[in-house]
């Protein structure tokens, strides 16, 4: 019996290499940044919509959308923001209920993990059979978003203060990994879920063989 789980976490938290490790113990992940790369491009209909909300200005030279100056522009207008968001998360949510149907239609044990950072915001977890949050402190997130991004501290205080705070996103988590140390330690905590995992899956399984009758 397979199980889709989604993975969340504030920017720089580590979603990305919780992910791969993840994979390296079986999983399928899918990763809703990438997605929405694909349908942002030029010619597919979030791109349009966006160009219509924001205008010709957020293209590059190519006519693709320029990424980093559409971020810089929704994190300084939260309205804006919205109305991206508005715009992508459909189009996001139906390609990757694609690839989650391809994947169980070949594989019915497949444990399908879908890293995204507005599952929680957005309400949008009941879709899932359980939600892996990880956890950085904030003095590693500044650290590591200023040293993977490449911006300013300013811009990069705005995006973190943008997300929902830890301390009600854990409220919604089945699964906790801390990603405050190294990543050997990662690698672990990445462990520990996925052993959970196998035997929630399995006991899934073994209550789905028996009928049960209430009287």
């Amino acid at each position: 019996m397979s199980l889709y789980l989604g993975l969340t976490g504030n920017i720089a938290s580590g979603k990305s290499t919780a992910a791969k490790f993840f994979e390296e113990y079986g999983c399928y992940t899918i990763d809703a940044d990438e997605i929405s790369r694909k349908v942002m491009k030029k010619g597919k209909d979030a791109y349009f919509k966006i160009v219509e909300a924001f205008g010709d200005n957020i293209l590059l030279e190519d006519g693709e959308i320029n990424r980093g100056k559409l971020k810089q522009i929704v994190f300084d207008d939260d309205r804006k923001r919205v109305i991206l968001e508005d715009i992508v998360h459909p189009a996001i949510h139906e390609y990757e209920k694609r690839l989650v149907s391809e994947i169980k239609s070949k594989d019915d044990k497949a444990i399908i993990i879908t890293q995204a950072a507005l599952i929680v915001e957005k309400k949008t977890f009941d879709r899932f059979d359980g939600i892996i949050v990880v956890y950085v402190d904030y003095d590693s997130q500044l650290k590591r978003l200023l040293q993977r991004d490449n911006i300013d501290l300013n811009l990069a205080q705005k995006i973190i203060s943008a997300q929902m705070p830890y301390e009600e996103k854990l409220k919604y988590a089945n699964f906790i990994i801390d990603n405050s140390k190294d990543l050997s330690h990662l690698k672990n905590e990445v462990k520990r879920v996925y052993e959970v995992l196998k035997i929630y899956q399995y006991a899934k399984k073994q209550l789905k063989k028996r009928r049960v009758t209430f009287r």
